[in-house]
């Protein structure tokens, strides 16, 4: 295993354990009072832009990718679960009724992706 290999496990690992996981799974009350930054706290909002800024950077690699004739496998696979997991959550939550446009735009990034996944030469086909 190479340093970056191991670096990059430890950053899984980490971020699941201490992150990722306790972000999906424990109440609003036990993350602020775990958080330490307060309710309504303008460092979780840019943390949380930081996050959809690193994704971004994820999806520009994988225009890249595509550009070259070439899958962009890690960029669709972010984009299924960041898209997918943004449609079940606010489905989860009633936005849905309320904010339908947006559950749709999720949902349908999410099944394209899934449709190039299943079908990369014709997601790759120039489209003009």
């Amino acid at each position: 295993m190479s340093f970056l290999a191991l670096l990059l496990l430890i950053k899984i690992v980490v971020t699941l354990l201490f992150a990722a996981g306790p972000l999906m799974l424990l109440s609003k009350d036990r993350l602020d009072r775990l958080g330490g930054f307060g309710e309504n706290s303008l460092t979780v909002y840019r943390l949380y832009g930081i996050g959809i800024l690193s994704l971004l950077v994820v999806y520009s690699f994988g225009v890249d990718v595509a550009m070259s004739g070439a899958f962009p496998l890690y960029a669709v696979a972010m984009g299924v679960v960041s898209n997918g997991g943004a449609a079940l959550v606010l489905m989860g939550s009633g936005e849905l009724n309320k904010r339908p446009w947006i559950v749709g735009f999720f949902a349908a990034i999410a099944a394209g992706l899934v449709l190039a996944f299943f079908a990369p030469e014709f997601a790759l086909r120039p489209l003009w």
